[in-house]
């Protein structure tokens, strides 16, 4: 090596991080590179709706340009998302994951959409994640530059893991775009260990806003505080905390990049929080 040059460095390997959960399926699908495990019941497609609509798994294709536009546009998206989106929910969970986190847990996050979680993790450990519909864009910008990230492709009402190997699952802004919710808790217990536990946000959705604009149009459900809780505790999870926050900013969305502003702020009505969060304990012998 000549005089004065620094050393590439070497990549680190992706079996060196701890906890990396052994997916329980023989389907993959090549997506930029980058060969992505299936969940062996999933159709998977390869549509702009891919992920959006909750009957349409798989891969969101992306050109070039666009991914080049995307990229250069990320560092602002995420900015404004932080600023006036509901990104303050991320750290109540950040909170939880340095409670009960640490080298020895198997942590799972279901829909991890840009998957920034990952950066609460204890360095040592995988970062394990299930998703229904990803693009082509986070498949490079994350899963060709992050080798703890271990994703499927698959669902949280049917995910390929075997039973009790889990300790630790995050679920951020998805159950109301889950067909079959109940199931889905279920699956959730019998994929963790006794005593895990299992950090879920969901849309209050009879809120204010709600009321107001009008639901999602990607929700296929609107969810109550007693609602959740019930299922919950039906699935056999125990509520430890929970909270109801987020204050709904009536600013025009096209004046703040499309997104609706929230304050982390928690109300005595109901109606006027847009977030639920709990954390859940499995309860299970």
């Amino acid at each position: 090596m000549p005089a004065g040059s620094t050393p590439t460095p070497t990549p680190t390997p992706k079996d060196a991080f701890r906890q990396r959960l052994a997916w329980t399926t023989t389907r993959t699908i090549e997506v930029c590179g980058i060969t992505i495990p299936v969940s062996e019941s999933l159709a998977v497609a390869r549509s702009g709706d891919a992920g959006w609509d909750s009957h349409i798994a798989g891969i969101r294709p992306n050109s070039s340009l666009k991914s080049t536009v995307k990229t250069i546009l990320w560092p602002l998206r995420r900015a404004s998302e932080n600023i006036l989106g509901h990104q303050f929910l991320q750290y109540t969970l950040a909170r939880w994951i340095k409670q009960y986190a640490n080298e020895n847990t198997a942590f799972l996050e279901c829909g991890p959409g840009d998957m920034s979680l990952r950066r609460f993790l204890p360095k040592s450990i995988a970062y394990n994640a299930v998703e229904f519909g990803l693009s082509e864009f986070q498949v490079r910008r994350v899963l060709a530059r992050d080798p703890r990230v271990n994703l499927v492709l698959g669902t949280i009402e049917e995910i390929p893991l075997a039973n009790s190997s889990v300790d630790m699952v995050a679920c951020v802004e998805m159950l109301q775009h889950v067909p079959d919710v109940d199931k889905g808790l279920r699956e959730l217990v019998r994929v963790c260990k006794p005593g895990a536990k299992i950090m879920v946000t969901v849309a209050n959705g009879h809120c204010v806003k709600v009321k107001r604009k009008g639901a999602n149009r990607h929700f296929v459900h609107l969810f109550t505080e007693a609602d959740i809780r019930s299922r919950a505790e039906s699935a056999g999870l125990k509520v430890l905390e929970h909270e109801q926050t987020g204050k709904w900013v009536p600013v025009p969305q096209n004046l703040i990049g499309g997104h609706s502003m929230h304050l982390p702020i928690k109300s005595a009505r109901e109606e006027d929080n847009c977030y639920f969060v709990y954390l859940l304990e499995v309860q299970k012998t």
